[in-house]
């Protein structure tokens, strides 16, 4: 149940913190995961509610506190003084049959898979704005080298124009398409100093002069068995919700057994009493009962019941959809997006990069026409953004992978 708690924090013990004070420092996926582990807000509201839920279990679970009462007495005319002594320890029904342990234990039990699961959002939070800061860093890179392309390409176009190789006109739309992408790299940089700003209040550090190495993640996992079999004991909301039902349950067992008999005080006395000739002694048990006459432990009765159908109508929402289908479908979605982003790196750019640098050389050698290499240049320049996009489609449909399963596909073996 703890195994994505242990794999996030050993992060933390692991790597050291990065210092992004140096200008052009090349900062990872995990330096910066690492950053907001140690300084995220939402972190410390993730612990914060853990200890309040471990503390409820402990409220629920610890028996009330005995009573003594103790009275000094002396006859009148007599000396000496005599006391009287009650111990009183109050039970509920619940601490007798053993239902507010139970409770106390389901309690934390429920507690530790939603910390795993809030934690498992944080990192899957702070690598998703890690990726668009690194997707608007390279789209940036992208937009400015294209754009010094284009005024080189204007260049040798009007040159290949006055030797009267090709029409002068294709020169105006390298120039245009220069103009363009400075205009659009100028917003890109925008853009990209809002998200940088968002991920530097999550992780508590600067990234003006940072620059993100391209994240590196493993293969979507074939094998849906394994998947099943890694998701049936993690912190998922599945498992989650089947928890909070079963803790409401119990709840509302605690509740009826308070409710159905009243509070039970065993009593111990003890008193040496001054009889005039010398002091007796005396020793006995009793019983103490709260009769629940007027509060048969209605408020929370009430409130126990109210959780219980509320996790309940939680809990229907997944029934519905086995969770063989919903992993099985999600699984699918991530190796088909995984693969497309692959494609685009590995077969479909480098096809358009070397079509266009032939195509280069066709004009400069007067075989083919300016127009014929603008289009070439306009579709890599469309598949280069493509093949960014890609990238970011791949790792959103394998981070919704992960909060179904309830952990990073890097744990499962």
């Amino acid at each position: 149940m703890r195994n994505t708690v242990f794999w996030i924090f050993s992060l933390i013990l692991v790597w050291a913190a990065p210092a992004y004070a140096a200008e052009n420092t090349i900062v990872t996926l995990d330096q910066v995961i690492e950053g907001a582990l140690r300084k995220s807000t939402g972190i410390s509201q993730v612990h914060k509610n853990y200890e309040n839920k471990l503390a409820d279990g402990s409220e629920v679970s610890i028996i009330d506190n005995p009573e003594l009462k103790t009275d000094f007495e002396r006859d009148q005319g007599k000396s000496g003084t005599g006391v009287a002594m009650e111990f009183t320890q109050p039970f509920k029904l619940s601490h007798l049959t053993g239902a507010r342990w139970r409770y106390a234990d389901m309690l934390r039990d429920t507690a530790s898979s939603e910390q795993q699961y809030e934690i498992l959002k944080t990192v899957n939070e702070t690598t998703s704005l890690y990726m668009r800061l690194w997707l608007l860093q390279e789209r940036k890179k992208l937009y400015e080298t294209s754009a010094r392309d284009a005024e080189s390409m204007s260049k040798s176009v009007t040159a290949s124009a006055s030797k009267g190789q090709t029409s002068l006109a294709a020169s105006h739309l390298f120039t245009a398409d220069a103009e363009k992408l400075k205009s659009d790299a100028e917003a890109i940089g925008a853009e990209l100093r809002q998200v940088r700003t968002e991920l530097g209040k999550l992780t508590g550090s600067s990234f003006i002069h940072i620059t993100l190495q391209k994240p590196q993640f493993g293969k979507v996992p074939e094998n849906i068995d394994t998947l099943l079999a890694f998701a049936k004991d993690r912190g998922n909301l599945r498992n989650i919700v089947k928890a909070q039902v079963k803790t409401a349950e119990k709840r509302v067992s605690v509740a009826r057994q308070d409710a159905a008999l009243p509070e039970i005080g065993p009593r111990l006395l003890y008193s040496r009493l001054n009889n005039g000739q010398g002091y007796e002694k005396a020793y006995g048990v009793g019983v103490q009962l709260r009769i629940p006459l007027w509060n048969q432990n209605d408020a929370e009765r009430q409130r126990a019941n109210a959780d219980l159908t509320y996790a309940k109508s939680q809990a229907d929402i997944f029934t519905a959809i086995p969770p063989e289908e919903t992993i099985s479908e999600l699984q699918q979605s991530a190796i088909a997006q995984a693969d497309r982003a692959d494609a685009y790196a590995n077969k479909i750019l480098p096809g358009y990069r070397k079509s266009y640098e032939l195509t280069r050389s066709m004009l400069r050698q007067g075989q083919i026409g300016a127009l014929e290499v603008w289009q070439i240049r306009e579709k890599l320049y469309q598949t280069e953004n493509e093949g960014l996009q890609s990238m970011a489609e791949a790792f959103n449909a394998r981070g919704a992978l992960e909060l179904e399963l309830g952990g990073k596909l890097e744990e499962i073996k």
